[in-house]
């Protein structure tokens, strides 16, 4: 009888390991990011005059993407947002300047995003449903728009490109 028992708890916790496992493994996958890469910024801080540059290349010009900032601060950040400037080269190569807010906490002080211990990674929305019309090379230029020259805490700015549907 105790054998039975034994036998029965081991495999059901095999079957909640399996589950667990599978679970993991398809909360990993990035399924149609194309680009994503960060940049680490100096310990002393990151200064205005110091322009953030990623190069993401798009091959697939019948897809529409998302792009997005990643963050990634600690808790020590002296404020509850971070101002951006981007400098970016448009679906149809254009080169265009925009601004960007980056909410990183909110009223009450609780910081957004995911983190373990003092450090938080976000990914901010910067455009939607973006149209590729030429293979290439999209060039994005990121700079802190602070009014502080520099600003420390922000650990690593990224940018990511993900494919989310083809054009019909």
């Amino acid at each position: 009888m105790i054998n039975r028992n034994r036998i029965v708890k081991i495999a059901g916790n095999r079957i909640l390991i399996s589950i667990v496992w599978v679970a993991l493994l398809c909360a990993c996958s990035d399924s149609g990011v194309v680009y994503h890469s960060f940049n680490h910024l100096p310990e002393r801080g990151w200064d205005k005059r110091e322009i953030q540059r990623f190069s993401p290349e798009i091959e697939d010009t019948l897809s529409l993407y998302d792009i997005d900032v990643s963050l990634r601060y600690t808790n020590d950040y002296a404020y509850s947002n971070l101002w951006l400037f981007i400098v970016y080269t448009d679906g149809e190569g254009k080169q265009r300047t925009d601004t960007l807010e980056c909410r990183l906490a909110d009223v009450y002080g609780k910081w957004y995003g995911s983190g373990w211990g003092p450090s938080y990674q976000q990914e901010i929305p910067f455009k939607k449903r973006v149209h590729f019309s030429v293979p290439g090379k999209y060039p994005i230029l990121i700079q802190q728009g602070m009014r502080e020259d520099v600003i420390q805490n922000i650990k690593d700015v990224g940018v990511k490109v993900t494919r989310i549907q083809n054009i019909k």
